[in-house]
């Protein structure tokens, strides 16, 4: 490769992993709490979402959730020159590594820009539907819980997962929503708007709801959606 060509993908990167790398055990929290629309509540401590995990510093409350699962939704690209979980995390976890984006990545970073702005979360889940549908299937099994999911800034990949998942747990929208801002808190130079949830959530409505959409797409059926709401669902 010539110089001009490896400097030419260099500028082409968006992110860096050095970048990426300092988002180490950031953008933490606990789904649980919601109210949903039927009276029931999400359980707490039952699924978390963060940034990357290959470095968790000690007495971290991140060493302390006795999880069950861990699933990282990383590319292998990022795990390559990231880390994977920290094995303080991964010790007697069962850990299940759920690439979404590999052709997004390369050796220098993330270089893909969203072909149609504003469309890029709805991206997220149709090019890599099967990947979701391996997430949520997994979800759907018995004793994974507690369970933390997460990508490198915890923010895109997460925060589509968690939008959803609390759909399909039945929380309420302007909830939904408040989940994917509160990662502005971690990235105040980069703010995430509702405006980027809106292709999403038009998807689902004009599928008519979160059941059509979750089949359609992503090939669930109802056994699936009933045992996550079993699962994370309290009176």
């Amino acid at each position: 490769m010539s110089e001009d060509t490896a400097d030419s993908r260099k500028r082409e990167v968006i992110v860096d992993f050095d970048l990426l790398r300092t988002l180490a055990a950031r953008n933490f929290r606990d789904l649980g709490g919601h109210r949903v629309r039927d009276g029931k509540r999400v359980r707490r401590n039952h699924v978390y979402r963060s940034s990357h995990l290959a470095e968790v510093p000690l007495g971290s409350p991140l060493q302390t959730l006795q999880l069950k699962t861990l699933i990282t939704l990383q590319s292998r690209m990022e795990v390559k020159h990231i880390g994977p979980p920290a094995p303080e995390m991964r010790d007697g976890v069962r850990w299940e590594h759920i690439p979404i984006g590999d052709q997004w990545f390369s050796e220098h970073g993330y270089t893909r820009r969203s072909s149609e702005p504003g469309r890029a979360h709805l991206e997220l889940v149709m090019h890599f539907r099967e990947d979701w549908q391996r997430f949520f299937k997994l979800l759907a099994e018995r004793n994974v819980y507690p369970v933390l999911f997460h990508c490198s800034a915890g923010r895109d990949r997460t925060g589509v997962g968690a939008v959803m998942l609390l759909e399909v747990l039945g929380v309420a929208r302007e909830q939904v929503v408040a989940d994917f801002l509160e990662s502005n808190t971690t990235f105040p130079n980069d703010l995430l708007t509702p405006k980027q949830l809106a292709p999403v959530f038009e998807t689902i409505d004009e599928m008519g709801g979160i059941d059509a959409f979750m089949r359609e797409v992503l090939g669930l059926d109802s056994s699936h959606l009933e045992a996550i709401r079993a699962d994370l669902l309290e009176s």
